[in-house]
């Protein structure tokens, strides 16, 4: 029996096969909808796709940059020779044990020797040979001085010391001494103990604690005589137009070495159209040590005018160079500096001719610069007596410091050399060794250390006194004489006392020589230009 309710009804089927048709619609009406977010989202997915790659390229990048970097800290430590010879020095002991010489010429055949930090270039053949016949200078004297080196490897700072102190009691020269200093610090740092030698103050500070006389070890490099063209009475315009006639690129780079203090290999090296600047000169190509600089012109109008006139017509001279050098066409560099050293000659600028040199204009563009700053012309032409460069110390200093940076060095202190030393001036209170040795000896105690030991102690204020404050050497037990106002602290009188007699127990350590302390009652400091007193400590 068929169930009426379970009949399909008409409307009922209709519905039905409606909804249906409808469900069978459903697919691709949504299937059409879809289409257009199916294309956003590959979009956003391809957006999101090359995000993620630059990210990837980017960490990848940064990686690449990181090894990169730790490799060349690598090289560098390994080119700055640091403990580059250790393993082959401990080799060279071990097999040729207690023959030091042997081991030395073993050393040197097979050990690799950079010129300077960072450099992948080794030392000439030359440099080499120097090397070897200090080291085994060190080893043989070191013999004779009782301190024998059984082996390479045993070599010390005591030995270094001892050398020094025998080297000082011979009067070596101290250019000497300084060079077999760098040999040994060299030596050191090939075998991986490149602290044990120090340089410098500390070194002067640790011979002097040993009694050695560090005043004799201070090259001095302040000229003696000017060699600038003009004190010498040297007509520059006069040679340059005798120059001009036979050549006249030498006779531009001349001028432009008077005008900006160029060296000759600057000179030839540079390219002047590359210069746009019009108030100074770039010197890029050629300079030494590859350390670029930038020299302003002249604040003297007239001295400005003739360094952009010897500018410009070294410029026009380049411009006929297939590469825009100041040399001659077809001439490689090491002709033209041949050619410019000929074409001197020729025209009498010797030391032996006129008593002057190309070089010379490099000095006497120092004199002119160091004589815009201070307003002195420079104490090795000796026109101003010391007291005027005293009355103006910071002007001299800054003078000092412009003549290095014009001229491409990094030591303030290098400028002497071409504008000499205020210790050569007649009216200086002492004699140039005696200054020297003042110096070395406040350089000590000016040490951090020792002025520790000042501050610890509550020192307000320390003068080097007595007869080594007036440039006189110790000798023997002689005491060094340091005179002290000491500060009034809680502790009171009493307590000053104390701290005075502790000061002077720790100076005697520190120093290892006999310091007496003397007191300066008075609150107000003694007259600078009394002698005798060189402050060491305090404001």
């Amino acid at each position: 029996m068929t169930d009426l309710n379970s009949m399909p009804d008409e409307n009922t089927d209709k519905s039905a096969k409606t909804e249906k048709t409808e469900k069978t619609k459903e697919p691709e009406n949504l299937k059409t909808e879809k289409k257009p977010s199916n294309k956003v989202n590959a979009k956003k997915e391809l957006q999101n796709r090359r995000t993620q790659e630059k990210k990837e390229q980017q960490a990848a990048n940064v990686l690449i940059s990181q090894e990169a970097n730790l490799s060349r800290t690598k090289w560098r430590a390994k080119s700055s020779c640091a403990g580059l010879s250790e393993a082959l020095l401990k080799n060279l002991v071990y097999k040729n044990k207690g023959n030091p010489k042997l081991q030395l010429v073993q050393f040197l055949e097979a050990t690799r020797m950079p010129s300077l930090n960072g450099r992948k270039r080794e030392v000439s053949d030359k440099t080499r040979a120097d090397f070897g016949v200090n080291m085994m200078l060190a080893i043989t004297l070191s013999k004779s001085l009782r301190m024998p080196i059984h082996n390479l490897n045993e070599f010390s700072v005591k030995h270094v010391i001892k050398l020094v102190a025998h080297w000082v009691a011979e009067d070596k020269a101290p250019g000497t001494i300084q060079s077999r200093l760098s040999v040994y610090r060299k030596f050191f740092a090939l075998i991986g103990k490149e602290s044990v030698l120090p340089k410098k103050e500390e070194f002067y500070a640790m011979l002097a604690r040993k009694g050695i006389d560090v005043g004799n070890l201070r090259r001095t490099l302040a000229a003696k005589k000017s060699k600038a063209w003009s004190p010498n009475e040297v007509n520059f315009d006069k040679v340059y137009d005798e120059i001009k006639t036979m050549d006249e690129y030498v006779a531009s780079q001349l001028r432009l070495q008077r005008a900006y203090g160029l060296r000759l290999n600057e000179v030839v090296h540079s390219k002047p159209n590359r210069n746009s600047e019009s108030d100074g000169l770039y010197v890029i190509d050629g300079a030494k040590g590859g350390l670029e600089r930038f020299i302003p012109n002249s604040s003297d109008q007239a001295r400005a005018i003739e360094q952009s006139a010897a500018l410009e017509e070294a410029k026009i001279l380049a411009a006929k160079h297939p590469r825009g050098l100041l040399i001659g066409k077809g001439k490689t560099m090491k002709q033209a500096k041949k050619h410019y050293g000929y074409i001197l000659q020729k025209c009498g600028v010797t030391k032996k001719g006129l008593g002057v040199t190309g070089h010379g204009l490099r000095h006497e563009f120092a004199g002119n610069r160091y004589e815009e700053v201070s307003g002195l012309r420079p104490p090795v032409e000796g026109k101003h007596t010391a007291q005027e460069y005293e009355n103006q110390p910071d002007l001299v200093k800054q003078a000092d410091l412009t003549v290095s940076r014009s001229l491409g060095h990094a030591r303030p202190s290098i400028s002497g050399a071409y504008v000499g030393s205020l210790f050569q001036l007649e009216g200086t209170h002492m004699s140039r060794e005696a200054r020297i040795l003042l110096t070395n000896v406040v350089g000590i105690l000016e040490q951090d250390s020792v002025a520790r030991i000042f501050r610890e102690f509550g020192t307000d204020i320390a003068w080097l006194t007595g007869k080594i404050a007036m440039g006189d050497k110790l000798h023997g037990d002689q005491y060094m004489e340091i005179t002290v106002r000491m500060k009034i602290e809680d502790d009171g009188y009493e307590g000053m006392v104390q701290r005075f007699e502790a000061l002077e127990k720790r100076l005697n350590q520190e120093l290892r020589r006999e310091v007496v302390l003397k007191n300066w009652p008075k609150k107000s400091d003694p007259d600078p230009a009394k002698e005798g007193f060189v402050r060491v400590f305090g404001w």
